[in-house]
């Protein structure tokens, strides 16, 4: 019987892994995180990672030769070992992209939607249509970015973006974090209304929270990013 090849498109960076992809493998890794670490898990996470990161099905996965297996494990793992650099345009279904250009022009109703849903791996395309909106000028290296209208529907198409895009805004985001808790506070002194603060105040008494626990938050998320599971190498 002549054997069966499998023909996998591995991903060789972080710029051939979508958002979307990575919710979906991070939703099953919560799906387990409280669960006993045996190898039995071990195997079935290694698989779960192949099956999403390569497109192919479980079925496929299992016909795979352990060297192969092996293989693409560790060229995911050197894919998210990358820390980009802030990327702050890219072309998303044809459409030039541009991260916030300036800190102090964020607003109160963006930074509510950032800390709202910062904690969720399965709500950062949200997170994402915040941070990165249409370019509607441009000229040389400067732009200007389209309003921020958060709707559902250009969060959706947010989890086709490349992985090494979203990670660069996250990372950027924490890296300047001192310089975004001085901008809201200038932004609120200058800007909002007592409407505005009471607003504000009443969503993080709801929330628990505020933006030291956004960037708290911020800084664990970007320490596990770029890290996969302590798989181990199969040796069967």
């Amino acid at each position: 019987m002549a054997k069966k090849f499998i023909e996998l498109e591995v991903p060789q960076t972080l710029n051939d892994i979508t958002l979307e992809q990575y919710q979906k493998y991070m939703k099953v890794m919560d799906a387990h995180k409280d669960a006993e670490q045996t190898d039995e898990l071990t195997n079935f996470l290694n698989m779960k990672l192949v099956e999403i990161f390569c497109n192919i099905s479980l079925a496929e996965v299992d016909k795979i030769s352990v060297r192969g297996f092996n293989k693409v494990l560790e060229i995911l793992d050197k894919a998210f070992a990358e820390k980009p650099k802030l990327i702050r345009r890219f072309k998303l279904e044809g459409v030039d992209m541009g991260f916030i250009p300036k800190l102090d022009d964020i607003s109160l109703g963006e930074y509510i939607d950032i800390e709202t849903n910062i904690n969720d791996w399965q709500n950062m395309h949200k997170v994402m249509s915040v941070m990165y909106r249409p370019v509607n000028f441009k000229l040389g290296d400067k732009y200007t970015i389209a309003p921020y209208e958060g709707k559902e529907e250009i969060q959706e198409i947010m989890k086709g973006m490349p992985m090494n895009v979203a990670l660069s805004g996250m990372l950027f985001f924490y890296n300047l974090g001192k310089a975004l808790l001085q901008a809201i506070p200038r932004y609120m002194e200058q800007n909002l209304t007592k409407q505005d603060l009471q607003t504000l105040e009443n969503h993080l008494a709801k929330n628990g929270g505020g933006i030291n626990q956004f960037m708290h938050s911020l800084k664990e998320m970007s320490s596990d990013l770029t890290k996969l599971p302590n798989y181990h190498y199969s040796n069967v």
